[in-house]
């Protein structure tokens, strides 16, 4: 809980990824009718405690053009696409990590988009300790 006195803190909702195992979420969204490729995702991140180490992100993506022969029902993501970001010296620093999204399950402008974020805990290169805490998730891409 923040404060609600005469100089109270900003209060920032973030979602808490575990270091001792792979969690995810998503969100969905309708490709912008801008978007024409390179598309990045920059994952907003700052340690709960570590102050050093390594944390895996694995973004996916998941597009359906309005009209396709697909069963949204039944849509798989597309293969991983990932990076590992270094935890700041000092816990609670915000870092970006970009992922570079080579694997976008050929996302078209106007399509219906589900992203998935995850930390991969499990994976050897990450080794920073405690939780990480995402502040946001931004897409970039170059436009038509």
């Amino acid at each position: 809980m923040k404060s609600s006195a005469t100089a109270p803190g900003i209060y920032a909702l973030q979602l808490l990824f575990d270091a001792a195992a792979d969690e995810w979420c998503t969100w969905q969204f309708r490709m912008p009718a801008d978007y024409a490729s390179a598309p990045i995702a920059v994952v907003s991140w700052k340690a709960a405690s570590a102050t050093s180490g390594g944390v895996v992100w694995d973004v996916r993506l998941a597009a359906v053009t309005s009209g396709d022969a697909t069963d949204v029902d039944a849509k798989g993501f597309g293969s991983a696409n990932t990076a590992t970001g270094t935890a700041p010296a000092t816990a609670g620093y915000l870092l970006d990590t970009s992922v570079t999204l080579t694997n976008a399950d050929s996302v078209e402008a106007g399509d219906f988009v589900v992203v998935r974020l995850c930390r991969v805990g499990s994976d050897g290169s990450d080794s920073a300790t405690g939780d990480a805490e995402v502040v946001s998730l931004a897409l970039t891409y170059t436009t038509s």
